[in-house]
């Protein structure tokens, strides 16, 4: 019953590795677009566009809808990868009690 839930605990922790190497790429992508963003409007806009507020406005704007993503960004990845680490801890704890 000892070599069983040994493998049981290999198992397990090949799965979460798994679940992690899936994982960081989408990660990775996702944060190199958030890093890549400027929210600095520098290019004048062409004479078919409508202007709608200040470029201050719209700045601010962008500004606060990449915190936002930020704030999801940290959200999603901290709930993702804690989550899993938490049950994988827990289902080693349960198993030694």
């Amino acid at each position: 019953m000892i070599r069983q839930n040994k493998r049981s605990i290999k198992l397990r922790l090949i799965i979460l590795i798994a679940i992690y190497a899936a994982l960081i790429p989408f990660s990775l992508a996702w944060y190199n677009t958030l890093v890549s963003i400027d929210c600095n409007l520098t290019q004048p806009l062409s004479s078919n566009s409508v202007k709608v507020g200040s470029s201050e406005e719209r700045t601010q704007n962008c500004g606060q809808q990449l915190s936002f993503h930020w704030i999801k960004f940290y959200g999603i990845n901290g709930v993702i990868y804690g989550a899993s680490l938490i049950a994988f801890v827990a289902n080693m704890r349960k198993n030694k009690i």
